[in-house]
């Protein structure tokens, strides 16, 4: 049984015995308890007539919810600059996940709006083409590390296409974590503005960004916080627990760094 299976709707916890808040377009509810013969029924009470200014997707404005989650996945995000074993994933910089060819060829290709494939013909003749440098060789002279160039980001910049491909034998560099982390960023901002279809405040679109900015498109529009939320329902918190397990060997577990994750996902989508 998955653990978001073993939740009530108002709980991140089994163990919780008061229910998240939630806000509507009308009003902000505060948990009070649950009550019934199995204590699965959240009981709630009505705190404020007056919320955060709500807005479909389509109004929201970018440059302020970007800002927002920028912060909040720095805080929330380990940083690494050499990729990492996270889970079941290996990342790099932000949260940035890594493909195998990436991870196998130490190099990683992208443009303004999306990652590109290192098979791609016009990345794979850039690479082609800046080989030896793209693979550190400049990094050492006679000999001897140059660690003024050690401590660059190894890049090549195609003019006529307009993309990058990086070199991550010596690390990811401010630059390119900072590159990274705005473009997954942009990617998870139009994963939400294309999927939510109801008004949101920008602490739940921010909270959404996150979500959709750690487990990607598809698994973002199958999940059970967009379903109930497109329902009309905002009472939906709990369904961030539906991402806090990783594979193990014969199931699923819940994920201690995942689980404290979605919990601040949730507290953030809850509070105004």
């Amino acid at each position: 049984m998955a653990y978001i299976d073993d939740l009530v709707i108002g709980q991140l916890d089994s163990s919780d015995t008061v229910p998240l808040n939630y806000c509507t377009p009308d009003a902000y509810f505060e948990g009070q308890y649950f009550e019934g013969n199995d204590y699965k029924i959240a009981s709630y009470k009505k705190t404020r007539d007056t919320v955060p200014v709500f807005n479909y997707t389509n109004n929201i404005i970018p440059n302020i919810v970007l800002k927002k989650a920028r912060q909040f996945i720095k805080t929330n995000y380990p940083s690494s600059i050499v990729p990492t074993q996270v889970g079941n994933e290996t990342v790099i910089g932000i949260g940035h996940k890594l493909q195998e060819a990436e991870i196998s060829n130490m190099l990683l290709a992208f443009n303004d709006s999306t990652m590109l494939k290192l098979d791609h013909p016009d990345v794979a003749k850039i690479i082609r083409k800046n080989h030896p440098f793209l693979k550190g060789t400049m990094l050492i002279r006679n000999g001897v590390i140059d660690y003024a160039r050690a401590n660059r980001s190894i890049a090549v910049y195609d003019e006529q296409n307009n993309f990058y491909v990086y070199s991550l034998v010596n690390g990811a560099r401010p630059e390119l974590i900072n590159r990274l982390l705005s473009l997954d960023l942009q990617i998870a901002f139009n994963i939400v503005a294309d999927k939510i279809k109801v008004p949101v405040n920008n602490n739940q679109f921010t909270a959404l960004l996150s979500l959709a900015f750690d487990i990607g498109n598809e698994k973002f529009t199958t999940s059970k916080i967009v379903k109930c939320l497109n329902s009309g329902d905002y009472q939906c918190a709990t369904y961030f627990m539906e991402f806090a397990e990783i594979p193990l060997k014969a199931s699923m577990g819940v994920s201690t760094f995942l689980f404290n994750r979605r919990s601040a996902e949730a507290n953030l989508f809850t509070s105004i």
